[in-house]
């Protein structure tokens, strides 16, 4: 999961390409839809980098957020699901209905330079998402913030600061929270009193030493932080989720029941009858009614729990039918879930 892939509208087209050379050059991997071949191909295509990517930027414009956007936000939707999805905006539109707890990162002025702090933001954004690393916090509002404050007017460029960041707009306490500065000291004063989204000392440190792609490890930090940072996060990672057998196996018992006819030979007496009989069960539930389900069973054995005999005198000596209920010791390949 190596590839930022772009979803976009394709009207936007020229502004996207603009944007993904940027892009590129901060030394990231973009996949988008130039040069595939048409019909369920195509679709096959984006559906397969889809899947195999590590992060999704969507890019609402007036296009894809109208009528006619219904493949990107789609293609939004699942990149949600998986905990994948990293929005952009490029004109001033509202993301559409589901999609307006996600920040976007505003590019609405953005004028093609690669070194813009609000696409730097971008980029460190994908980055986290590849690296299965929360977001770190926007930098690009408060650095505007801050010049907007040293060249306006005095008390009321000051006033409108303390607003901005007594009310967290544009997220400016977590940039601040953020800074490069007397970390992580600075970062955990921030989660003790509540600002900027910052985690508390114990929750930075139990998110630190969680197993690296351990879906138990966050359900664990869920169920111990709540309300904490990285639940969201966490629960993501965890909508992401992927299953695959490993090569553990773990005993699962199950019971089965049976039924052996009489045998073709009579014998001297009833007990050697019997014998013969319960032989016969135990065999047909080893090869039949105790057999593996699929290829990710094995057998290790059945057991005779108990046996109903119906024996018949013949000509000759006794023969023996039999119902009977196994247990049968079957082994399962043990599911593997990976989140992240």
């Amino acid at each position: 999961m190596s590839h930022v892939l772009v979803s976009y509208k394709r009207e936007d087209e020229l502004r996207v390409a603009r944007l993904i050379r940027a892009l590129q050059q901060h030394g990231l991997i973009i996949w988008w839809d130039q040069g595939l071949p048409g019909g369920e191909e195509w679709r096959q295509n984006i559906h397969q980098a889809l899947e195999k990517a590590g992060c999704v930027v969507v890019v609402w414009t007036e296009a894809s957020v109208g009528p006619g956007g219904e493949f990107v936000r789609d293609e939004a939707s699942r990149a949600k699901a998986r905990g994948g999805l990293v929005p952009v905006r490029l004109d001033r539109v509202k993301a559409p209905l589901g999609f307006g707890e996600l920040q976007a990162f505003d590019l609405t002025h953005w004028k093609s330079n690669p070194n813009d702090p609000f696409l730097l933001d971008l980029v460190a954004a994908c980055k986290a998402k590849l690296a299965g690393q929360p977001v770190p916090p926007a930098k690009a509002p408060i650095q505007r913030l801050m010049r907007r404050t040293r060249s306006g007017a005095g008390a009321g460029a000051l006033l409108a600061a303390g607003i901005v960041f007594a009310t967290n707009l544009f997220h400016v306490q977590n940039g601040v929270c953020a800074l490069p500065v007397g970390q992580p000291g600075l970062s955990d004063a921030c989660g003790a009193v509540g600002l900027g989204g910052a985690p508390t000392r114990d929750e930075r440190i139990a998110w630190q030493a969680r197993p690296a792609g351990s879906c138990e490890a966050l359900r664990t930090h869920i169920a111990r932080f709540p309300s904490g940072a990285y639940r969201a996060l966490a629960a993501d990672l965890l909508q992401g989720a992927r299953s695959s057998r490993g090569d553990h196996f773990s005993a699962r018992p199950r019971a089965a029941q049976g039924y052996v006819r009489q045998s073709e030979h009579p014998f001297a007496s009833a007990a050697q009858a019997q014998a013969d009989a319960r032989d016969r069960a135990l065999e047909d539930a080893r090869t039949g009614a105790c057999a593996p389900g699929d290829d990710f069973e094995r057998l290790g054995g059945a057991d005779l729990a108990s046996v109903r005999f119906d024996c018949r005198a013949l000509a000759g000596g006794q023969v023996c039918a039999a119902d009977y209920t196994a247990t049968c010791r079957i082994e399962e390949r043990a599911i593997t879930e990976r989140c992240g």
